[in-house]
């Protein structure tokens, strides 16, 4: 598997996170249900952008962007989030 797909694995597994904890962390009803509508950050469509420009871009600059997600300003970004 090449690069680019390990990234865009690594994109799509941070948003499913994502989307998973702002899940679990907004109000709910008795029954389950959202009191209101669900609202997801804005890392998210930075994420989804990188994950549609990744499967075009030359192998150092995907091995760039997998560094910013695991390492770099987004991981801070998505620490600070939780």
């Amino acid at each position: 598997m090449n690069i680019q797909n390990q990234v865009y694995k690594l994109i799509q597994t941070r948003i499913k996170r994502i989307c998973h904890d702002t899940w679990t962390k907004a109000p709910k009803n008795k029954k389950g249900r959202l009191k209101g509508p669900l609202t997801y950050p804005n890392e998210i469509d930075e994420l989804v952008r990188l994950s549609s420009e990744v499967l075009d871009m030359d192998p150092q600059n995907a091995e760039a962007v997998a560094s910013a997600i695991t390492n770099g300003s987004m991981q801070n970004a998505y620490l600070s989030a939780q």
